[in-house]
């Protein structure tokens, strides 16, 4: 089996700027506020039998916006599962990406909640009832199938009554396996999926959840930081500029992270932390380690490896703080935590991010220190010239023009002010000059 490590750069790299190129363009994808989304799936009512059409789709499929393993054997990676949202229609895609299997039978549903899946007659004891899903297809092996698309309907989307509700992806294969499509992860035994979302019964069948703000571009967090320690700092604020989309449902926290600009000639790791309670399970990090209080996650292992430097003069080490024609696409990862009753969230303060800051240039080589949000984690300053006291890190509750390269963050932004002066939360209302 390959390793899943890159399967995971797959989902979250390459995959993910296909999904959302739009960050091509170094304009700002959302100038509003964009409060972190509350779903909530729900039981509802047994739907009336419609003519919901689930079908075969062979035209243009949009752009998915999520991607999930297609994991046979129980452990064994072959492939992924995509979907997309376009005028309220599902589009749910099988891939194959092992050599020398194909496709032989498919099915596919989706529901609000196992309650409403059993009401239905599509769920027993043993696990789901796959003769009893509203989409079936087969193939002769011969056909070689490795990719198929099915439609499911915005009829049969709206019966879900919910904005977040869940889908189940089967397959038999050529190679005599079966396959789930769910949230997986690399264990010392091939490959993991979510214990959390299995049906009941002996068998492995999983499923997993789908919310339609996957496909909606917002900015709920902007991050930027200075990384030098103590001073020295150039205060333009660009260093490392994150961005975050959080979804919170009822048993998931999903969290989208952008890194969008780097004015730094040092490497970071970028990373968060997170309480321990509560969380069943952790999906699509680089890393994570915990102190037995809390989870710290890794989710770019090296800042200069998600933005590669420009080589424009006279800042070659930048990415996106210098005015240029076009950028570096923005690099994009999603993480998801499986939550159970013990989750507390905080929509204001869902988790801390940091950095780990290495001055060797190469992250992870050297000496290294972290710098958290001041006004997240209440640590980590430095002071200017004048010796006035500034955060390192600072946080914007939504999408944010970062100032370019070398220019002073009050330029743009004048009601910035220092720790020393009295900190003001809304010194980021005012743009001054949207040049800088």
């Amino acid at each position: 089996m390959k390793n899943l490590k890159t399967h995971k750069s797959t989902i979250g790299t390459l995959l993910l700027m296909s999904l959302l190129l739009i960050a091509q363009s170094c304009s700002n994808m959302i100038n509003e506020v964009n409060p972190v989304k509350l779903k909530k799936t729900v039981v509802k009512e047994k739907p009336s039998k419609t003519d919901w059409g689930l079908m075969e789709w062979d035209g243009d499929v949009p752009d998915p916006c999520k991607e999930v393993c297609l994991v046979a054997g129980q452990h064994m990676y072959v492939g992924n599962v995509t979907t997309a949202l376009q005028d309220g229609d599902l589009f749910v895609t099988y891939s194959i990406t092992e050599s020398d299997i194909y496709l032989t039978e498919v099915h596919l549903d989706i529901f609000s909640s196992l309650e409403q899946f059993d009401e239905d007659g599509k769920l027993s004891n043993g696990g789901a009832i796959l003769g009893h899903f509203e989409y079936k297809k087969e193939w002769d092996e011969s056909a070689m199938v490795t990719s198929h698309t099915v439609k499911v309907p915005k009829a049969y989307v709206d019966e879900m009554d919910a904005d977040c509700f869940f889908v189940v992806t089967h397959a038999v294969l050529s190679n005599g396996e079966t396959a789930y499509g769910g949230l997986c992860d690399e264990t010392d035994y091939g490959v993991s999926l979510d214990n959390a979302k299995q049906f009941p019964g002996a068998n492995w069948s999983v499923y997993f959840e789908f919310c339609k703000d996957e496909c909606t571009e917002s900015i709920d967090f902007t991050y930027a930081w200075e990384d030098l320690r103590n001073s020295g700092n150039d205060a333009d604020y660009n260093d490392l500029v994150i961005q975050s989309d959080v979804i919170r449902s009822a048993d998931e926290l999903k969290i989208t992270f952008l890194a969008t600009a780097r004015g730094a000639g040092y490497d970071h790791e970028f990373k968060f932390k997170i309480p321990m309670l509560g969380i069943t399970d952790i999906f699509g990090e680089a890393a994570v380690t915990d102190d037995g209080t809390y989870y710290y996650v890794t989710v770019f292992e090296s800042t200069k490896g998600a933005l590669p430097e420009e080589g424009v003069d006279p800042w070659p080490f930048s990415a996106n703080t210098v005015v240029r024609d076009d950028c570096t696409p923005f690099a994009y990862i999603e993480i998801v935590l499986t939550t159970d009753g013990d989750f507390l969230f905080d929509a204001l303060k869902p988790y801390e991010p940091f950095i780990t800051v290495y001055p060797s240039g190469t992250a992870p080589e050297g000496d290294s220190y972290d710098l958290y949000i001041y006004e997240v984690s209440g640590r980590d300053t430095w002071l200017n010239w004048e010796d006035k006291e500034f955060p390192n890190g600072i946080i914007i509750p939504r999408d944010w023009q970062w100032p370019l390269e070398k220019v002073i963050i009050t330029t743009p932004y004048p009601n910035f002010t220092s720790l020393t002066d009295g900190w003001t939360t809304d010194w980021a209302d005012f743009l001054a000059d949207d040049t800088k």
